[in-house]
């Protein structure tokens, strides 16, 4: 497999509630993501969004689609309905996806009061079943 590309989907930043003095553990992370298979080029996308809430209202939402490139895909997707299954290789998808995230929000958010809340270190494991689970 081989990540083929990256592009952005929507950045956007509330400034007006983030102060100087607030707590990182006020702020809460979220993460949102849709599976999008091509079984006949054997490629994957996944649109993977990250969003920062403050007192409830949303601050940061940041959304990019990662395309991977996935010999013989067929043999890891199985599709029900609207229910997409990945077997063995997401928690590999979010390892970069996440890592790729982490930079891009360094990127993006340099010079500004969020660069002192880079993205959390995650478990990408423990991200897939809770992503699975809220669909």
């Amino acid at each position: 497999m081989r990540l083929q590309s990256i592009s952005e989907v929507a950045y956007n930043t509330d400034m007006s509630k983030i102060c100087d003095d607030v707590n990182p553990d006020d702020l809460q992370v979220g993460f949102a993501n849709k599976i999008l298979p091509d079984i006949e080029n054997n490629v994957i996308s996944i649109v993977f969004g990250v969003q920062y809430l403050y007192e409830n209202e949303k601050v940061l939402d940041c959304i990019y689609k990662f395309s991977f490139e996935v010999i013989d895909l067929s043999r890891y997707v199985i599709i029900d309905g609207d229910n997409i299954t990945i077997n063995h290789l997401m928690p590999h998808f979010l390892n970069v996806i996440i890592g790729t995230m982490r930079g891009i929000l360094v990127v993006r958010t340099a010079g500004t009061l969020f660069s002192k809340y880079p993205l959390p270190i995650l478990d990408a494991n423990a991200l897939n079943d809770s992503l699975s689970q809220s669909k």
